[in-house]
């Protein structure tokens, strides 16, 4: 490609001089000097000491920003799903060994306070993760996209996930035979 570029040229050049050959502007020389430099010593630098040392300041990282209820719902609406996963991974894996585990779990009379509290940490990451994708269901039709809606909306799911826990978590189990 360079060659046939400076045949090119320099056929444009030979036509300029048959027409003008004494005027100096159509002769260009190009001179170009390099200078042989050492190059430097590798550097055992890590890649935070060479930006300290460049004077480049550390990205920001999650804990400086102060949390917000969007994005902790967000981060919420994950771990509830892996809850609720890794839930169905162990009830489905002991039904499949031929365990009743709710049957068991009813079984050991636990007393009335130990068995809500048991129900409601069982019970809540359902609630939450439900009725929070029903509010992104919302979202998805374009509706309670505004700030205000979006924290208004925020309140009232965490609201009605406590509800229906507490709801779930009311609910008297029976004793087996």
């Amino acid at each position: 490609m360079a060659y046939l570029r400076s045949l090119c040229q320099a056929s444009r050049m030979g036509l300029a001089l048959k027409k003008q050959p004494f005027q100096a502007s159509l002769i260009q020389t190009r001179m170009v000097t390099l200078k042989a430099v050492p190059a430097p010593p590798p550097t055992t630098a890590n890649f935070e000491e060479r930006n300290i040392g460049l004077g480049r300041p550390m990205s920001p990282h999650l804990l400086i920003y102060r949390p917000q209820l969007t994005s902790m719902m967000s981060i919420s609406h994950r771990i509830t799903g892996l809850a609720l996963t890794f839930y169905a991974f162990v009830l489905g894996t002991s039904s499949l060994m031929g365990v009743d585990a709710a049957a068991a779990i009813a079984n050991l009379g636990l007393p009335g306070a130990i068995a809500f509290v048991g129900k409601f940490i069982i019970a809540f990451p359902f609630s939450y993760h439900l009725v929070n994708g029903i509010r992104h269901l919302t979202w998805d039709y374009g509706l309670g996209l505004t700030i205000k809606e979006v924290y208004l909306t925020g309140y009232v799911t965490l609201a009605l996930a406590t509800l229906l826990t507490l709801l779930l978590a009311s609910k008297k189990t029976e004793k087996k035979q």
